[in-house]
C-alpha cells in the first residue's frame, strides 16, 4: 500500500470521527443556547407579569396568544423561588400535545396568594436546532469533502520528488560510470534525503568497481602460476620413478590446480559479463545453434550413456553470439554433469521459451539458490559452483528470466524472454 493511499485512509478515517462529532457537539450546544434563550425569555415574562400586578392591582388574564400560555391559579402557600420544568401542554388550535418549558411563581394581590404559570412550546427551539444542525453538518462535510481533494492532489504533488527518487533508484546500477542525480527539491526532509543518497550510491559504485577490478587482476594474475604449476606437473608425472603414492598424490595435486583454473577462468568471465564487455547483440537464428550445440555434445552424451531429444521450432532473438555460447555451454555441461548412466536429457525451444531439463539427483534442488554463485547441491559438489551463477549473469545482461523447477523426476531449467 502506498504512503499516500495509507495516509488518506487514516485521514478519511479521522475526518469522519470529526464530522460526527462535530455534528453531536453542534446539536448539543445549539440545543443548550437556545433552551438558555428560552429560559431566559420566560423570566422577562415573569418580570413583566409582576410589574403589571404591582401597577395594576390586577392579575394578568389567561392566555395562549403567540406560543405563549400564562395560567393563575389561586394558592394557599407561596413558591419559595421561581423555578422552570419541563411541562406537556395542549395545544388545541392543532390538537396535540407538545413538550415545552414552564416558569412558576407566586405573587400577592389583595393579600391573596396567586400561582401564575408560564409555558413556551419547545417546537420552535427543536426545529431551530436541526436547522442549525443541518446547516453545520453540510457545511462541515463540505468542508471535508474539499480538504479530501485538495489533500489528493497536494499531497501527490508534495510526494512527487520522493517517486522521482525512487524512479532514479530503480534505474540505478553499480557499473554506471557516471554518478548518480537527482532530481533537486525545495523540501528539506527530500534534499537531505537525496544527498545522503547521492553520497551512498557514490561510494557503492566506487567500492564495486574496486572490487571488480581486483577480482579482474586477480584472475588475471592467477592464470600465470597457475599455468606453470600445471606445466611443471606434466613433467613430473611422466617421468617413472615414481611409486604409486608419490603418483596419486601428483595426480592430486594435479586435479586440484585444474580445478582452481576453472575457478579463476569463471571468475574472469563473470567480471567481463558484468562490465558488460558482450554488450553488442545482434539477431541470432537461436535453434540453428543450438542443433550445432547438439552436434558437439552428441559424443559425449553417447559416452555417458545418455539419451536426449531435441524439439527446436525455428526462433530468432537479439543476444550477443558470445554469450549464448557460454549459455548453450554451461547449460549442456550441467545437465550432463549431473545426470547418471542411461539418464535423459531433453532440449525444448519454442517462440521465446528455452527448456533444458535432465534426470539426476532424485530430489529438488533450492530454486531460490540454484543460481546463486558457489551454489552446491547436497549430493554432488565437485563442481566450483559458478556455472549456473554465470547463466544468470548472463541472463542479466541479455534480458532472460530464468526458472528452475523440479517435476517427474526430471530438474527443469527454463528461460523466458520478451
Amino acid at each position: 500500500m502506498k504512503l499516500i493511499v495509507h495516509y488518506n485512509r487514516q485521514n478519511f478515517l479521522i475526518l469522519t470521527l470529526l464530522f460526527i462529532l462535530s455534528g453531536i457537539s453542534s446539536y448539543l450546544l445549539t440545543k443548550q443556547v437556545l433552551l438558555y434563550e428560552l429560559d431566559e425569555s420566560l423570566e422577562s415574562s415573569m418580570d413583566r407579569a409582576k410589574a403589571y400586578v404591582r401597577v395594576s392591582q390586577n392579575l394578568p388574564s389567561s392566555t395562549a396568544y403567540d406560543n405563549l400560555r400564562i395560567a393563575t391559579t389561586k394558592t394557599d402557600k407561596a413558591v419559595d423561588s421561581p423555578y422552570i420544568i419541563y411541562s406537556g401542554e395542549y395545544y388545541p388550535e392543532n390538537g396535540h400535545w407538545h413538550l415545552g418549558r414552564t416558569l412558576e411563581f407566586t405573587v400577592s394581590l389583595h393579600q391573596q396568594l396567586y400561582n401564575i404559570k408560564i409555558s413556551k412550546p419547545l417546537e420552535g427551539i427543536r426545529h431551530i436546532t436541526y436547522a442549525v444542525m443541518a446547516i453545520t453538518m453540510a457545511m462541515i462535510l463540505l468542508l471535508v469533502v474539499i480538504l479530501a481533494v485538495i489533500n489528493r492532489f497536494f499531497i501527490s504533488r508534495l510526494w512527487k520528488p520522493f517517486y522521482d527518487t525512487l524512479y532514479i533508484l530503480k534505474n540505478f546500477r553499480l557499473s554506471n560510470l557516471g554518478a548518480i542525480e537527482f532530481k533537486k527539491s525545495k523540501i528539506d526532509e527530500f534534499r537531505i534525503m537525496n544527498e545522503h543518497l547521492t553520497m551512498v550510491t557514490s561510494n557503492a559504485s566506487k567500492e564495486y568497481r574496486l572490487l571488480k577490478e581486483f577480482t579482474e587482476n586477480a584472475s588475471h594474475e592467477f592464470q600465470t602460476p597457475l599455468t606453470i604449476i600445471r606445466s611443471k606437473l606434466d613433467v613430473l608425472i611422466q617421468q617413472e620413478n615414481f611409486t604409486e603414492d608419490q603418483v596419486e598424490l601428483l595426480t592430486d595435486a594435479y586435479g586440484a590446480v585444474t580445478k582452481l583454473s576453472a575457478l579463476s577462468h569463471s571468475l574472469l568471465l563473470l567480471t567481463k559479463i558484468e562490465n558488460n564487455q558482450f554488450s553488442q547483440r545482434q539477431e541470432i537464428q537461436l535453434e540453428e545453434v543450438i542443433q550445432r550445440k547438439v552436434s558437439q555434445f552428441e559424443e559425449i552424451w553417447e559416452d555417458c550413456q545418455l539419451c536426449y531429444q531435441l524439439q527446436a521450432h525455428p526462433v530468432t532473438m537479439q543476444v550477443n553470439p558470445d554469450l549464448l555460447e557460454i549459455l548453450l555451454n554451461n547449460l549442456f555441461s550441467n545437465a550432463t554433469r549431473h545426470n547418471h548412466p542411461e539418464g535423459h536429457i531433453h532440449i525444448q525451444l519454442e517462440d521465446k521459451l528455452l527448456k533444458v531439463s535432465n534426470t539426476g539427483i532424485n530430489i529438488p534442488l533450492d530454486a531460490e539458490k540454484v543460481f546463486s554463485r558457489f551454489y552446491k547441491s547436497t549430493v554432488n559438489n565437485n563442481n566450483n559452483g559458478l556455472g549456473l551463477s554465470i547463466v544468470r549473469q548472463i541472463c542479466i545482461s541479455s534480458q532472460i528470466t530464468p526458472y528452475y523447477e523440479y517435476g517427474e523426476g526430471r530438474h527443469h531449467f527454463i528461460f523466458r524472454w520478451h
